[in-house]
């Protein structure tokens, strides 16, 4: 007895649960990702004081979990969460202790929880946060802490570092399962997670006809994922989050009306780039343990829209114009338009409703420089964000490799290259995962 039962298959939302019912309730949480697994808990943990469940799940669903709980006469309050209406899961579970329908869960779970658990007496200051989560998000806009005692907690990481697999390997080895955030930044992470999942749902009912990934860019991508050693199904990983991310243009009339023209020549350097490299964003996202298909979604939405303002003129010679670009003394206007055109896209950006966050800061940022002699804005490493660190790597990796055909032998003089221009802020996090993946996959050669 004395926990709060967790069903369902998509780890992103039992994370957030637990989040959410850790913050408002004095009880263990235990998660499962199945009707199955959740049965197997109960026999070994006894009763909980409630179970929230989704109803489609994989080996055992909502409705699985629920008769088998009535046959053996365990009488538990049971919620069910689903995007059916409330009026069709009344039907289906008729006189269960209560419904949620997606997306708007977070209010709807602590008020149904609060009916049967009593709340903490003193919120608390802290609120733990699963590292695997952590992992899977990539990097988050809050501080993280480490608790010492029930009364002292110490800073392990600053707000917007990237979390990566040695991060979260280091904290996992003094046997940590959670981190912290303070009880602020909880609430409003909770509160742009619930926006998140609103959004994702309106993205899955507006199918888009563009074709961004073309067979050439999926070969390519196959390649290059074997030369950096990447692990099975990042490929597929990534597909996924590109067209969640072509759903999200889709919703612009606008924007997708110039995205449709920008991709009119399936076989112009713009149509190229933007596939390949939505592609690798999305790939290199998931194989640093960011699988969090948001934080895919968000690269895979950059990489699509990063050059969507500019001539196709300019891709005839890209590097010179970048190189321009970054010379504040070059005043020329063909020059300042092209150093201003990640302004432009993030403003084009922000005429998409309900965009995710993020995505307009790596557009802003796609083109800055560890020591500050990028542009538009002159940024240093410290200043880069995480995601725009991995866009900035993955871009410049794609115009390293260029037509050439050997993907070893220039994914290796890149390691070597660029190891020095990386060595700083988020860039050195980033790149080192690139560097060890690379130099395992070669010694197994």
């Amino acid at each position: 007895m004395n926990y709060i039962l967790i069903v369902d298959d998509e780890e992103d939302i039992r994370d957030i649960y637990e989040m959410v019912l850790r913050r408002a309730f004095p009880l263990d949480v235990m998660l499962a990702g199945s009707g199955s697994e959740a049965l197997s808990i109960i026999q070994s943990r006894g009763k909980p004081e409630i179970i929230i469940s989704d109803l489609r799940m994989p080996d055992g669903d909502g409705l699985y979990l629920y008769k088998t709980l009535t046959e053996k006469k365990l009488d538990v309050p049971f919620v069910i969460c689903s995007t059916d209406p409330v009026a069709v899961l009344q039907r289906k579970f008729p006189g269960i202790h209560g419904y949620i329908e997606k997306p708007k869960v977070i209010d709807s779970v602590v008020k149904l929880v609060d009916s049967v658990v009593t709340k903490h007496e003193v919120p608390p200051s802290y609120v733990p946060v699963r590292i695997s989560f952590l992992l899977r998000l990539g990097t988050v806009h809050f501080e993280l802490f480490m608790r010492l005692s029930d009364k002292k907690y110490v800073k392990v990481l600053n707000s917007d570092e990237a979390f990566i697999p040695s991060d979260a390997e280091r904290f996992l080895k003094k046997g940590l399962s959670h981190l912290y955030v303070s009880n602020e930044d909880a609430e409003q992470y909770l509160n742009s997670v619930e926006q998140s999942i609103s959004r994702a749902s309106d993205y899955e009912r507006c199918p888009s006809e563009l074709a961004v990934m073309s067979l050439e860019s999926l070969e390519s991508v196959e390649r290059l994922a074997h030369s950096l050693g990447w692990r099975e199904g990042v490929v597929d990983a990534a597909k996924k989050a590109v067209n969640l991310a072509i759903e999200v243009v889709s919703t612009e009339p606008n924007v997708l009306k110039l995205f449709k023209q920008k991709l009119n020549d399936s076989h112009s350097k713009f149509s190229n780039h933007v596939g390949l490299l939505a592609l690798l964003n999305c790939a290199f996202s998931y194989q640093l343990g960011w699988a969090s298909e948001s934080s895919q979604m968000k690269l895979g939405l950059a990489a699509l829209m990063h050059d969507i303002t500019l001539d196709d003129s300019y891709y005839e010679n890209i590097n010179e114009w970048n190189q321009a670009a970054c010379s504040s003394t070059n005043k020329t206007f063909e020059v300042i338009k092209y150093r201003n055109h990640p302004v432009d896209a993030a403003n084009l950006l922000l005429t998409i409703k309900n965009l995710p966050p993020d995505v307009d800061q790596i557009i802003l940022q796609h083109h800055e420089l560890k020591d500050g002699s990028g542009f538009p804005r002159g940024l240093n490493s410290s200043r880069i964000s995480p995601f725009a660190t991995v866009f900035i790597i993955v871009e410049d990796l794609i115009n390293f490799i260029g037509d050439s055909k050997d993907f070893d032998e220039r994914v290796d003089l890149f390691i070597l290259e660029r190891t020095e221009r990386y060595n700083s802020g988020n860039f050195k996090k980033v790149f080192e995962v690139l560097k060890e993946n690379v130099q395992k996959v070669r010694l197994k050669k």
